[in-house]
């Protein structure tokens, strides 16, 4: 990652893997948040990737239980199914809304 990319984090990323569920109106895909903090995560995904900009809900899976929230899509990549194992494939996504429990949860990763 560049100088200028990482200076726009407000936050350092864990490098922790959550399994989830997403979708645009409900959480009907699989997939797996990573590179986690309590402002928003990279979900690894080979299908469906949304475009920047997009809206989804996003259904964790924590010990303490699942919990559903809102996110807006900052950045995607896409790439072909023959060329997914060469490169990261998903989206990076600011969180909007969330359980406060979840919130805690990211927050002490």
């Amino acid at each position: 990652m560049n100088a200028a990319a990482k200076s726009k984090r407000l936050e350092e990323r864990k490098f922790k893997r959550i399994e989830i569920r997403y979708g645009a109106k409900k959480p009907e895909h699989r997939g797996f948040a990573v590179q986690l903090s309590s402002k928003g995560a990279f979900i690894s995904a080979n299908k469906p990737v949304f475009a920047a900009g997009s809206h989804m809900v996003i259904e964790f899976k924590i010990p303490a239980g699942t919990f559903v929230a809102t996110a807006v899509v900052r950045h995607a990549k896409n790439l072909p199914p023959q060329m997914a194992r060469f490169g990261k494939v998903g989206m990076g996504i600011e969180l909007l809304s969330a359980p406060d429990t979840l919130m805690e949860h990211l927050a002490t990763l």
